[in-house]
């Protein structure tokens, strides 16, 4: 799944927001941390392993690891595209 969302940060951490009905798509019902492989504008090749957190409404943070950030040229504040496998 693909998607473009902005880097936002949450105390130290960077992160972008999936949505409830993005995270069903990934895995319906899911309500703890879920298990993705997790690209930033492509990059890094292949996906980088990530937890995505639940938020406790059905969405999901996305934190993103300081390798695919370098990976990808990316910081808090840059519009991208996400690949969430």
């Amino acid at each position: 799944m693909k998607f473009r969302a902005k880097i936002k940060i949450r105390d130290i951490n960077p992160y972008v927001m999936v949505s409830a009905a993005r995270a069903r798509r990934i895995q319906p019902g899911w309500k703890r941390p879920m298990p993705v492989l997790v690209q930033v504008n492509g990059e890094p090749d292949p996906g980088w392993p990530v937890n995505m957190m639940p938020a406790g409404d059905g969405s999901f943070y996305l934190y993103l690891d300081g390798r695919v950030r370098r990976a990808s040229g990316t910081d808090v504040g840059d519009m991208v595209e996400i690949s969430v496998v």
